[in-house]
């Protein structure tokens, strides 16, 4: 049950999927698997959202679906968010360039492809990508949908490792937070049933928060 309530606070970050959707999905997957091969300049264009959403499923497929993972990327088992459930990374042997900016390390989290940036440098890219400042209190977001009717958006957001904390209660940490992902969200959603989500983001993970806190309660 914890990580059912977990895995919706991370989708504050995009509240308009359901907790543990998936990154591959049958109806996007190519008719014929062999003839996809990830490269470098594919995933730039996952985080830019210019890549079209089939690609994120065969994506998938090739990563985590058992495939040979190609050798210019290598799995990250200390990414340092230890409190993201789901977060899988990457390190990149050649790099990419996303937003401008280089990057030598790609994550996945549910729909999200995503780098990491220090806060700044993210700041910098969500104004020139003209992202707004989503109506979230617990934690820090923007965005900005590449079609208003169904997505993908380009996006922004802190690191929710202290989640299960802060819906208990527990304050998070003080001032801004170190590094933001910054990136593309391809769930199938839109901009005014996302800004309905974020309204209501915070009750949500309050009466999520008030739940955890009487089970845990309630356990002998």
């Amino acid at each position: 049950m914890i990580k059912s309530y977990l895995s919706a606070f991370i989708a504050v970050a995009f509240l308009c999927q359901p907790a543990g959707s998936g990154m591959a999905h049958a109806e996007d997957l190519p008719a014929e698997q062999d003839a996809f091969e990830l490269t470098p300049e594919i995933l730039a264009a996952l985080a830019e959202c210019r890549a079209p959403r089939e690609t994120l499923g065969e994506t998938g497929m090739a990563l985590f679906m058992g495939g040979a993972i190609p050798e210019w990327l290598s799995p990250v088992d200390d990414d340092g968010h230890d409190g993201m459930m789901g977060l899988e990374t990457f390190d990149l042997k050649t790099p990419i360039t996303v937003f401008g900016a280089s990057a030598t390390r790609i994550a996945f989290l549910q729909e999200w492809v995503v780098t990491e940036r220090d806060y700044d440098a993210a700041l910098a890219t969500i104004r020139t990508q003209d992202m707004k400042r989503a109506p979230i209190k617990l934690t820090e977001q923007y965005y900005r949908f590449v079609d208003p009717e169904s997505g993908p958006m380009i996006g922004a957001f802190a690191p929710t490792d202290d989640a299960l904390a802060m819906m208990l209660g527990m304050p998070a940490d003080a001032g801004k937070p170190k590094t933001m992902f910054v990136g593309c969200n391809y769930t199938v959603a839109s901009q005014k049933d996302f800004l309905d989500a974020a309204a209501n983001a915070d009750s949500i993970a309050g009466d999520a928060g008030q739940d955890i806190q009487e089970m845990l309660e309630g356990e002998p």
